[in-house]
Order: structure tokens, then sequence, then C-alpha cells
């Protein structure tokens, strides 16, 4: 057999050699990296839909009254004064229940009459755009009057207080009166010239 047909000859040999060095290097080349991961599952959150319940007109009414009172709760006596007594819309029930409202609030004399005098009206008042204020009108006026009879009542007081102090003070002023003629007696009793030799 001759060399050049020996299964590692040199002329196979050459030309293995550099088939082998690419299969050398191909088996010391790094795996590939692996595949990513998928991406997660995007979770989907529905959205949460807040469905106000419809109001009526009463709800709104009452809800109006409360933000009117929040607002003037706010204001300066002066402001609050000028709000209770600004002119308004005479056919407006909802004006005229802030005024009522306004009056209620300014701690001034009379104010609360004339808020009661509003509130009558808007009891009275058979248009249909005053239905929604009735009951807040019935409420604000027992709520204005209990407010009226705690102020007379304190008034009341405040008087009896006044009358109790001016008489305490009169009968310490008599006190004082009688005391100082007794001091004025003793000292006329000392003073008496030929008292010594008497028994």
């Amino acid at each position: 057999m001759p060399i050049s047909d020996h299964p590692l000859s040199p002329t196979r040999a050459a030309f293995a050699l550099p088939f082998a060095a690419v299969l050398a290097l191909a088996a010391c080349k790094a795996p590939p990296p692996p595949a990513p991961p998928p991406p997660p599952t995007p979770i989907v959150v529905a959205p949460v839909v807040h469905c106000e319940p419809p109001r009526d007109s009463q709800d709104m009414a009452a809800r109006h009254l409360l933000a009117t009172q929040d607002r003037l709760g706010t204001l300066s006596p002066s402001d609050l004064t000028v709000e209770a007594n600004r002119a308004i819309d005479p056919g407006s029930v909802e004006a005229a229940m802030d005024q009522a409202l306004a009056l209620g609030m300014t701690r001034t004399p009379g104010d609360l009459a004339r808020a009661q005098v509003i509130l009558d009206g808007v009891l009275r008042n058979n248009a249909p755009q005053a239905d929604p204020y009735r009951s807040l009108a019935r409420l604000l006026a027992f709520r204005l009057s209990e407010q009226h009879r705690a102020e007379e009542a304190a008034d009341r007081l405040a008087s009896q207080l006044r009358d109790q102090q001016r008489d305490s003070q009169r009968r310490l002023d008599q006190l004082n009166d009688k005391l100082e003629a007794l001091k004025a007696i003793e000292r006329n009793l000392n003073t008496r010239p030929g008292q010594k030799g008497m028994p």
C-alpha cells in the first residue's frame, strides 16, 4: 500500500488538519445564550367605575345648602353681614334660603326674625321650584327658633345677673355706709371732754 493511500498520509493530514482545527475551534466556542424568557403576561386591571346614584331635586337642594353653609362659615363677620343683606331675586327660592342661612349666622339683633320671615315665605311658596326646599326650610326654621330661644334665655340670664350684681353692690354700699356711721359714732364717743370722772 503506497504512503499516499494510507489513512494518515501527510497529504491527507494536510487537508484534514484545517478541518480538524475548524472542528476544534467550533467545539471550544461558547454556547449560544439562552433565549430570553417570554415577556410576562400583562395584568389587565379593569377600571373601577364609580357611578353616583341619580340625584333628585331634594338631594341637590340639600347639597347646595350644605355647600352654602360651608362657604358662609369661612367669611369674616363683616363679609357675612354683607352677604346677609345683599339684594336677592324675589323669585329665587335658592337665593332666599341662602340669605336666611346667612342671617342666622350673623349674630346681629333682628336678623333671626328676618330669617324666620324669609323661611315662612319659602314654606308658603306653592311654586314647583320651592318643593325641594320645603323640608330644609322647616328644618332651618326650627333650628333658628331654637337659637332664638337660647339667645333670649341667655339675655334673660345676663339681665338677672346684672340685676343681682347691682343689688349686691347696693347692699355693699349700704353696709359700708353703716360701718362708716358706726366709726363716726365711735370717734365722737372717744373725743367728748369730761367723760373721765363719770362712773
